[in-house]
């Protein structure tokens, strides 16, 4: 049925009447509706809100949490970082006591040790020049009597050169080739210089020689052979 139809039926009068009450309970029924749907998405809108605030502190709460944990976890990684510093510092000095002690011990005490002479080290050390090394002999005498001991060194460094075994005298291999590599001591002596390598020559051994007078007789023949090791002290 169409408006003309229900106009004729109803009467022009009725027609517009119920034409006006049927749109008002349109646009009733459409602003309850909408009003309904706004009502639940601000509900929905709350409980979002609601949940984010709960989101933020428990968020704070867990990066609270974090901070403790890694700051917990820097205090402990210091203390062991300490720890182990000290425990190796601890090796160290008793290294070094133990080394000292040994020295000494073979110098004025030498009844607990082996008779006779011995080269005790050789040293290396880097120096400012290009290739240039400061080296140091220690020798001592191992006698309950001790009398004056001389003698020279033959010094000799092995290594390798090119990829070859080559091998030189460090006496050719002195800044100061005036310098005699010789010895004269009754307790013990170091014998000090300075040498600088040939180039693209890679030193792996050092081997000493040594003929021993005393009383200017000759008491003997000492060979001795170190590792070529420069001291981390002059790096």
């Amino acid at each position: 049925m169409n408006f003309s139809q229900l106009k004729l039926k109803l009467g022009a009068f009725n027609s517009y009447v119920f034409l006006f009450l049927a749109s008002a309970c349109l646009i009733y029924l459409g602003f309850w509706t909408g009003n309904n749907v706004y009502n639940e998405q601000q509900k929905e809108i709350i409980s979002l809100k609601s949940s984010l605030r709960n989101v933020k502190v428990e968020n704070a709460l867990v990066n609270k949490q974090l901070n403790i944990l890694q700051l917990e976890f820097d205090v402990l990684n210091l203390a062991q970082q300490k720890s182990f510093s000290e425990i190796k510092q601890g090796i160290d000095r008793e290294s070094a006591l133990q080394k000292d002690l040994a020295f000494y011990q073979q110098v004025m005490a030498p009844e607990l040790s082996q008779q006779g002479f011995i080269i005790d080290a050789f040293n290396v050390e880097k120096s400012l020049s290009d290739r240039s090394y400061r080296f140091e002999i220690v020798m001592l005498q191992r006698e309950k009597i001790k009398n004056t001991l001389k003698g020279n060194l033959d010094i000799t460094l092995l290594g390798s050169e090119g990829g070859q075994s080559k091998q030189y005298s460090l006496q050719g291999l002195l800044v100061d080739p005036e310098q005699a590599l010789v010895f004269s001591f009754k307790y013990f002596q170091v014998v000090e210089g300075e040498l600088q390598l040939p180039e693209n020559f890679q030193v792996e051994k050092v081997l000493i020689q040594s003929e021993i007078f005393q009383f200017n007789h000759k008491k003997g023949e000492l060979l001795s052979s170190f590792d070529w090791t420069v001291s981390n002290s002059s790096e």
